[in-house]
């Protein structure tokens, strides 16, 4: 970002599909979930922090004493555009690359389903609006868990940015990628018009459906980052973590060994990383496959009953063999046969396997 003295002789070409460079999102993270040495170097992406953050179930409300950070597509652009002043960046908009680009190529053209790859999913609808008077939220809310169930597990997330700008975001953990914005948007009023912040306006809408992975046997080789490389976080569905980490090896790599170095750390790192996520898919085809669609919120509300310091290491993927055991032991959120029966990776692949041949 400012660093310029990372790799100052190289220069990169970026196609862009789209009409303008990082599109018009919102990522979030706790600020644990990136590596201390990392820290100052990603500082400038992010647009706001907070010291907290609450969750709140029918049975269980819960403030954590965990600092959450949020960056936008506008502070993404303003990070790469010093590059760009300087020549170092060249971004091509509403363009592919084309076949014959020189140098190596790193694709981050975004997810693309595969048949070895099995996920379930993430989506949401989100509003940015402004209320008349203050909505009286201090800090986010990232899982309010309160609403009805729909289509699998389903909360509403919100983000303040100041004491009448909030973003209103309904989310669902279903079995299915399909989305219906007209019918979520209409959800999200209802939801704005019970907390009374019925004199509004709507700033800008957003709107995703990410993969979130309960097994896969992916051996390829192919160059590739982001959600098209499989780097996100399995449990969870965040990317910045992966993104943040998956740069920096790309930039060391470089430093090493030059440019053409780049895509074998970046295989190297993929196969790292589907081994760390190994338990992070056995929580999902538990969520997933053997908790009933709508008693899905009961396995987060017991989740968010444990240690601080366990989500912590939950969320910045560095849960000790006693973390592990402490998420699985107890009285189980999820009909015991079931979870047994999701256990195996191996096992589900081939069953999810079979499903395909049949049908």
């Amino acid at each position: 970002m400012a660093e310029f003295s990372v790799n100052p002789g190289l220069s990169i070409a970026i196609y862009e599909q789209a009409d303008r460079i990082a599109g018009d999102h919102t990522w979030s993270f706790n600020d644990t979930d990136i590596a201390p040495a990392l820290r100052d170097w990603f500082a400038p992406f992010i647009a706001q922090s907070w010291p907290r953050y609450d969750v709140r179930f029918p049975e269980r409300k819960r403030t954590l004493e965990i600092g959450y950070c949020t960056g936008n597509s506008e502070t993404l652009r303003a990070c790469v555009q010093p590059l760009m002043d300087a020549g170092r960046l060249q971004v091509h908009l509403g363009q592919t690359a084309p076949d014959d680009v020189a140098g190596p190529f790193i694709d981050a053209s975004g997810y693309e389903p595969r048949d070895d790859e099995f996920p379930g999913w993430q989506k949401f609808v989100g509003r940015v609006i402004r209320t008349e008077l203050p909505h009286g939220v201090s800090h986010p809310v990232i899982m309010d868990a309160t609403v009805e169930q729909i289509d699998g597990y389903r909360f509403i997330y919100l983000l303040p940015f100041s004491d009448r700008d909030i973003l209103v975001e309904d989310t669902y953990f279903s079995d299915t990628p399909a989305l219906s914005e007209n019918e979520i948007g209409d959800r999200i009023a209802t939801y704005i018009a019970q907390k009374g912040w019925q004199n509004h306006e709507v700033l800008r809408s957003e709107k995703g459906v990410l993969p979130m992975m309960m097994a896969t046997d992916r051996d390829e080789h192919s160059p590739s980052i982001g959600l098209k490389g499989g780097f996100a976080v399995a449990a969870t569905g965040f990317t910045v973590p992966h993104a943040v980490e998956v740069a920096d090896i790309i930039a060391q790599a470089i430093r090493r060994d030059g440019p053409e170095a780049a895509p074998e750390a970046i295989r190297a790192h993929r196969t790292h990383h589907i081994h760390r996520e190994r338990y992070a898919r056995l929580l999902n085809r538990m969520f997933f496959r053997a908790a009933e669609p709508s008693q899905r919120y009961v396995v987060l509300q017991r989740f968010y009953g444990l240690g601080e310091g366990l989500i912590r290491r939950f969320y910045r993927n560095g849960l000790t063999g006693r973390d592990k055991a402490r998420i699985l032991i107890g009285k189980p959120p999820v009909p015991v046969s079931k979870a047994l029966a999701n256990f195996s990776e191996t096992d589900f692949i081939r069953r999810e396997r079979a499903k395909g041949t049949q049908s």
